[in-house]
């Protein structure tokens, strides 16, 4: 619970989140998105469809990965375009949401994209939404028990084990917050596990594999 929050709060918040989701899988439906499918191509149409100008920046580092504007009824979105692959759907899920929900508050100047500290509420919901958009909790829980994945043998190595068998494009850090809420590790228990070296010393990629090194190295 946050400081000063109160059970009528705390209730809003929750309905809040509820909402969210009940809304993403509806848009979902809408665009017949598939997890497997989604990608930043199939998100740009959907973009498309919604009336929203992506507007695509070089921008430095990536703090800032999309913002949503919209006045006089012309919507936009400033996308970060150095983001990886992953963030970037996600970004561009997460401006969905106040799309749909805040345009009006952005649109007024009631509220601004991406502050996060005067909204958290409404910047919570709209990652609630991206992450329900991109793979639904229903479909996540649905491979984790197909995997035998529980909460006495969630250990790293189950982590990238789940990430190659999961077929949303969504990282690492997605999947830990999510295996967090749902119980089957405690939070942050991964939080300096280097995920991406460790799968690839698990599952090392051809081109660091010995036999294709030894096989490049006689085409020289």
């Amino acid at each position: 619970m946050q400081p000063n929050e109160t059970n009528d709060s705390l209730g809003q918040r929750a309905g809040m989140y509820a909402h969210c989701k009940a809304l993403a899988l509806k848009k979902r439906a809408e665009h017949e998105v598939e997890s497997a499918a989604l990608n930043i191509p199939v998100m740009q149409r959907i973009y498309k469809k919604e009336g929203i100008r992506l507007d695509r920046q070089t921008l430095r580092g990536n703090r800032i990965g999309a913002a949503y504007y919209c006045e006089d009824g012309e919507c936009s979105v400033l996308l970060n375009v150095k983001l990886p692959q992953e963030p970037k759907l996600f970004a561009l899920a997460h401006e969905l949401k106040h799309h749909y929900l805040d345009q009006e508050l952005i649109g007024s100047g009631e509220i601004r994209c991406g502050d996060y500290n005067a909204h958290e509420v409404i910047e919570v919901a709209a990652e609630v939404f991206a992450a329900e958009f991109i793979y639904p909790e229903l479909e996540m829980r649905q491979l984790i028990a197909e995997l035998d994945i529980t909460n006495l043998n969630c250990t790293k190595e189950r982590i990238v084990e789940f990430k190659r068998a999961c077929p949303a494009h969504v990282s690492y850090i997605f999947i830990q917050k999510r295996f967090e809420r749902f119980g089957l590790c405690p939070r942050g228990a991964f939080a300096k596990v280097q995920f991406k070296k460790l799968e690839e010393s698990l599952f090392p990629p051809i081109y660091k594999q010995e036999w294709f090194k030894r096989y490049r190295a006689r085409k020289r």
